[in-house]
Parts: C-alpha cells; sequence; structure tokens
C-alpha cells in the first residue's frame, strides 16, 4: 500500500507543478498583453495630444478671421456710410450750380425780352 502512494503522489506533484508552469505561462502572456495595451494607449495618448494642438490653432484661426471679417464688415459699412456722404454733398453741390445756373439763364432770357419789347 505504501508503494502505490508513492506513484500518486509524484505525480500528483507533477501535475501540481505543471499546474503551475501553465499558470507562469498565462501571467506572462497577460502581463506581455498588459505591456502591449499600454503602449498602445501611449501612442494614442500622443496623437490626441497632437489633434489637440491641431483643434487648438485651428480654433485660433478662426476666432482671428471671424474677427478679420467683423473689422471688414464695420470698415466696409463706415466706407459705405462716407461714400454715401461724398455723394450727398456732391448732389447738393451739383443742385446749387444748376439752379445758379438756372437763375442766371432766366435773368439772361428776362433781359432778352425786357429789351426786345422796349
Amino acid at each position: 500500500m505504501a508503494m502505490s502512494e508513492v506513484p500518486r503522489q509524484g505525480s500528483q506533484l507533477d501535475r501540481i507543478e505543471t499546474s503551475i508552469d501553465d499558470l507562469r505561462s498565462i501571467n506572462t502572456q497577460i502581463l506581455d498583453r498588459l505591456t502591449r495595451m499600454e503602449e498602445r494607449q501611449n501612442v494614442h495618448a500622443t496623437e490626441m495630444g497632437k489633434q489637440e494642438g491641431r483643434l487648438d490653432d485651428h480654433a485660433q484661426r478662426i476666432r482671428d478671421l471671424e474677427l478679420a471679417t467683423a473689422v471688414a464688415g464695420s470698415t466696409g459699412d463706415s466706407r459705405h456710410q462716407v461714400s454715401s456722404q461724398r455723394w450727398s454733398m456732391v448732389g447738393a453741390v451739383l443742385l446749387v450750380a444748376l439752379g445758379a445756373c438756372l437763375s442766371a439763364g432766366s435773368e439772361i432770357i428776362t433781359d432778352l425780352i425786357g429789351r426786345g419789347g422796349s
């Protein structure tokens, strides 16, 4: 009976050692996978940092463009107002000049009629 127990214990010990080796192998695989996942996470974090930088750059460009558009719009409106005022002044001067010409013309015609009738 003692002899039959020895091989059983030896085989059980061999199975335990084999199971421990299998667990070590699985543990090594898990650690390798976790290491690769961490490396990928670091690569993704770097890429996200680059994308955030690009996004900030684009946001600044959009702000600058909006500001330039607002300034151009305001400047364009004021230029339009100045241009309209200038044309109004030119029109007023032309009306005064036309009035002066018509007044002078009517004076000349009145004089001609008065001389012709006398």
